[in-house]
């Protein structure tokens, strides 16, 4: 046989045994279960070097079961949870605003979800709020000080080139910008200090690094503060203490600059709590303010009003407190149109007023209530409102009672209600249902509730039975969808069972349904037949055949010199000598190659975490640190070298944990991203990489 022929025969032979292995690797369910074996951070070669560089990987939290595996791991996504935290702060400080974000985004969200699953089964408290608004709020801070950054740059950009008009509106943009980011560092700094309470983090370096952000802003909003903008004061004397809705405040004030010259004739506006009052001063700077008191709790001893500017005003603004004392008053609320008779899905509308002893009220919001539940909001401008709301499957059909609430309590206006009996009409539901046995006692159903015209209806229950016999219930989530693996009950012990789903409607205005399939026990999805086990394994054992065949026979043909020549050639074309200075030509390239071929068939955690694996396999060498590293301890590691490619790396290892731990499945096109970054990072093109020679 020629050599390269028998060589191309058996690389072919080679791609379809691994093909052949990879297909029945997945259709044993059995062999899913040693995934965290397969799929290490470095996939094991041939010797004990591997061995040595081998990662021990983190055990999915979602696969532990003992009490004493539940505390460490709690521990582990704390600590991990914590430094993600540090590392985003620390990132915010450097002016890397995507990177800080990033630490907090959905890798975070995502190790905070399995930290709450942990923390339910353990005995300690559990610190999920504190992380959750620890991230939440680190990323608006993020955000909110890149905007800060962009939004400066326009304000020095229009001073240059002499537009006064825009730089002050940019000035005007950055002191809201620069007032949330001292809110919402200070927050920031305050979970910090309860997660630091509550376990064993070192969050002191993020801290500096948030103050330090704050303090920065700060000091240069004091300079945009004093280059655009003149100072003011605003005065206010009230005529009495004691109000009401129909004994307002009526106050005396003055507007003036800073130096005490009046801000005269003009039309200024004032907020007072969530309200806004205008009015007009005269040449002194001197007004009169009338404010009619309606959502502040009685309690409230102080009212706050605030000067707000116009955009393009030079002032800045200004607030003065007043003391008050509230008592409430009675309203009423009259409906002057409503629906007489709604379905599932309407929008029931409401039309009314509402006014204090014939004095219309202004600026507070009703809720539209159906049978008692709010199903919409209505706001009164000038007395009057209208407004809708969505009819939900949870009201029962018949007579209902739908109207209009002022929901207060202890405000300045009481809580007051009317109503009217309007239809709530049936209407018709549709049901569906599928499943596949999973294994010889449990089955997988899934189905979908929706009506004539709907999405799906969420939040009903539904009943599964199997051949007549009640095995669970389940809540339809969104879109009406819903799902459930359920035991098959030991009566049932014919091979085709029946499962039924059952919607019986009661307490909505849904007509009840029913949908049935059957289901074969002991068939899945992924079992193969006997007789493509047994055909598997005469294929194996053939081409385990014609290697050996091809191995005896070469060894015959080739120079006695040849295989201790340092300059033999390869199955790829490169030389021993090429291969022995290229760790990619003896176990980055294969790993690639696989990647590919899982990709192609239908396997993207798998080709995403063997991406991951030739990665590391490239990039071990080139770091001083060595030893057992988690996934992201070798990624800083990493980048703290200053490498170049830094961000590729943190993209496919974003993409391993993904793939490896998440709860959801990489989409094909999320491997395919992982795999070609893989290439690049590892200097190994597509075309060597999908399995033929680059130079043939």
């Amino acid at each position: 046989m020629n050599t390269v022929g028998g060589r191309s025969l058996v690389f072919a032979l080679l791609i379809i045994l691994m093909t052949v292995t990879s297909g029945i690797a997945v259709a044993n369910p059995a062999s899913a279960a040693d995934g965290d074996a397969v799929y290490r951070v470095a996939v094991q070669q041939n010797g004990t070097d591997e061995e040595q560089n081998e990662t021990t990987p983190h055990r999915n939290p979602d696969n532990y079961s003992e009490d004493g595996d539940l505390n460490s791991v709690e521990g582990w996504l704390s600590d991990h949870l914590s430094t993600q935290l540090g590392e985003s702060a620390i990132q915010l400080s450097e002016g890397e605003y995507e990177l800080a974000s990033d630490y907090v985004g959905e890798e975070y969200r995502e190790r905070l979800g399995q930290y709450v699953d942990v923390a339910g089964e353990t005995d300690g408290e559990s610190q999920d709020d504190e992380f959750e608004e620890a991230g939440e709020k680190q990323s608006r801070l993020s955000d909110t000080v890149q905007e800060y950054r962009e939004t400066k740059d326009e304000y020095e950009a229009a001073r240059e080139a002499g537009d006064e008009e825009r730089a002050r509106e940019r000035a005007r943009e950055l002191e809201t910008l620069a007032n949330e980011i001292e809110s919402l560092g200070g927050s920031v700094r305050e979970s910090y200090d309860k997660i630091e309470n509550q376990t064993n983090a070192d969050l002191s370096e993020a801290d500096t690094a948030i103050e330090n952000v704050t303090e920065t802003i700060q000091t240069e909003q004091a300079a945009v503060r004093e280059q655009a903008f003149e100072e003011t004061e605003l005065t206010l004397t009230p005529e009495r203490e004691t109000i009401s809705f129909l004994e307002p405040l009526v106050a005396t004030g003055e507007l003036r600059t800073a130096d005490g010259t009046p801000i005269a004739n003009e039309e200024i506006r004032l907020d007072v709590g969530n309200h806004t009052k205008w009015v007009t001063t005269d040449s002194a700077g001197a007004f009169t303010l009338e404010y009619r008191p309606t959502d502040e709790q009685l309690s409230t001893d102080e009212l706050a009003v605030q000067y707000v500017p116009k955009t393009q005003s030079v002032y800045l603004g200004d607030e003065a407190n007043v003391s008050v004392s509230i008592e409430q008053a009675e309203p009423t609320v009259s409906l002057n149109e409503v629906s007489r008779e709604v379905s599932y899905n309407d929008e029931a509308a409401v039309a009314g007023e509402l006014a204090v002893d014939g004095t219309p009220v202004d600026g507070v919001t009703l809720a539209v209530v159906l049978d008692g539940e709010q199903i919409g909001t209505a706001t009164v401008t000038d007395g009057e409102f209208s407004g809708t709301g969505t009819v939900p499957a949870s009201i029962p059909d018949g007579e209902a009672e739908l109207g209009i609430r002022l929901p207060f309590d202890d405000q300045a206006l009481a809580a007051t209600t009317n109503t009217t009996t309007v239809t709530v009409r049936e209407t018709e539901s549709n049901l569906s249902i599928e499943g596949e046995s999973t294994g010889s006692q449990e089955i997988t159903v899934s189905g979908t509730l929706s009506t004539v015209g709907s999405d799906g209806v969420a939040g009903e229950i539904i009943q599964l039975r199997v051949d007549g016999t009640s095995v669970s219930t389940v809540t339809t989530g969104e879109g009406g969808s819903f799902g459930e693996t359920v035991s098959v009950p030991d009566s049932v012990s014919e091979e085709d069972m029946t499962v039924t789903a059952v919607y019986d409607g009661s307490g909505s205005n849904l007509a009840s349904a029913t949908a049935e399939t059957v289901i074969v026990i002991g068939e899945t999805g992924t079992q193969l037949p006997t007789s493509v086990w047994l055909a598997g394994g005469f294929l194996v054992l053939i081409i385990a055949g014609l290697g050996l065949w091809w191995y005896r026979r070469s060894a015959v043909e080739t120079p006695s010199g040849g295989p201790a020549d340092d300059q033999q050639s390869t199955l790829d074309g490169t030389t021993a000598a090429e291969k022995s200075s290229d760790p990619s030509s003896d176990t980055v390239t294969p790993l690639l190659e696989r990647a590919h071929e899982q990709l192609t068939s239908g396997q993207p955690d798998d080709a995403a975490r063997t991406s991951y694996a030739a990665v590391r396999q490239a990039l071990e060498a080139r770091i001083d640190k060595q030893g057992a590293l988690t996934h992201w301890e070798f990624y800083r590691t990493y980048r703290s070298e200053d490498a170049p490619d830094a961000e590729l790396l943190h993209d496919i290892t974003q993409g391993y944990e993904h793939a490896a731990f998440g709860r959801n499945s990489v989409s094909t096109d999320e491997a395919s991203g992982i795999l070609e970054r893989a290439r690049r990072l590892c200097g190994v093109d597509e075309a060597t990489s999908d399995g033929a020679p680059a130079d043939d």
